[in-house]
């Protein structure tokens, strides 16, 4: 797609709720279905297979902490007009997904036993998906917490992926006011109490009370057409992390550092937010300069402007360049049906 293609199909602030209403959300319904899959007996894994008209590709989206499909619906359609199939599924503690919780009524947190379950679940649906579209390239999107499971992903599965699109990557979070080591060490000895399971210190149950002022986007339209949805679902109210979360976010911050970066063979596409309150920007560099040390020309940064950690969530003008180069990046890397074949 190109940018004048882009500009004919993007959301503006104005008319955004009314468009996604009378113009998104009948476009999918075409073209998506829900289902359960399973990787483990009786934990059921919820997605979406959305179908283009014209693929090119598939691409595999990975949501952030405390999300849902439902945010990004936006995103899949653009992919969608774009020419590629979409599968998605919510990670595990999210949504309409299994829960690892004691308290199964408590719908606010995000609780984990290993990051690797977000892992291997991400691959599972990217096999599948991979299965069913054989002659097509195959690629993962992952934003914030989604984007730290996607490259460590792509790392444990290096042959499956054309290329990675990471948005706002947690290569760890941001544990600001305290420091990041400290933060660790509290995790740890909160999971070695066996109180991996507790509210963080500061974090509560869902209460309806956030703020576009204090959201992770610029778009107050996206925000306020997300909240909504959030206010009338329960398993969509998730608003709080555990330690035990907290402390898989330190294992996946160590293997993306010190292992992951080694074997993802793909490129890789990063894009950083200027205002950055939700992961440490520092990390994303760092990791960025270990891949780049290896794969030359592979692997490239785009730090965006006057945005906060929700890119996708903000105004036409900053959406068509930062999808201007998602298309771009997706075109570029696109290898043949010979060599997805050797490839995999």
């Amino acid at each position: 797609m190109d940018r004048e293609q882009l500009r004919e199909i993007l959301l503006t602030e104005e008319s955004y709720a009314q468009t996604m209403d009378e113009v998104v959300t009948p476009y999918l319904e075409k073209r998506m279905e829900a289902a359960y899959c399973e990787r483990e007996a009786e934990k059921k894994i919820f997605f979406v297979r959305a179908l283009s008209e014209s693929p090119q590709g598939i691409v595999v989206m990975s949501h952030g902490y405390t999300e849902t499909i439902e945010k990004h619906r936006e995103t899949i359609y653009y992919f969608l007009r774009g020419g590629y199939h979409v599968y998605m599924h919510e990670h595990c503690g999210h949504g309409r997904s299994y829960r690892l919780c004691s308290d199964r009524e408590d719908k606010s947190l995000v609780f984990v036993d290993d990051y690797i379950r977000y892992v291997e679940d991400l691959l599972f649906v990217s096999r599948m998906a991979a299965r069913e579209f054989p002659q097509l390239p195959l690629y993962l999107y992952g934003h914030s917490m989604g984007g730290g499971i996607a490259a460590a992903a792509a790392a444990k599965a290096p042959k499956l992926f054309s290329g990675i699109i990471l948005s706002s990557p947690m290569i760890r979070p941001s544990s600001a006011p305290l420091p990041w080591g400290l933060a660790a060490l509290i995790a740890g000895a909160f999971c070695l109490a066996g109180k991996r399971e507790r509210y963080l210190i500061g974090h509560h149950p869902y209460n309806g009370q956030e703020r576009f002022a204090d959201s992770a986007g610029i778009s107050e339209a996206r925000f306020l057409y997300y909240q909504k949805k959030r206010d009338a679902e329960p398993l969509f109210q998730l608003s709080a992390g555990s330690y035990g979360w907290l402390w898989q976010a330190v294992r996946l911050h160590r293997f993306l550092m010190d292992r992951a970066w080694r074997d993802i063979i793909c490129p890789v596409l990063i894009f950083q937010a200027e205002h950055e309150n939700y992961v440490s920007n520092k990390a994303q560099k760092r990791f960025v300069r270990k891949l780049g040390g290896r794969k030359e020309g592979q692997v490239k940064l785009i730090r965006v402007s006057g945005v906060k950690h929700e890119i996708f969530s903000s105004g036409t003008a900053v959406l068509e360049e930062y999808w201007t180069r998602i298309f771009a990046f997706l075109l570029q890397t696109a290898p043949t049906y010979s060599k997805i074949k050797e490839k995999r």
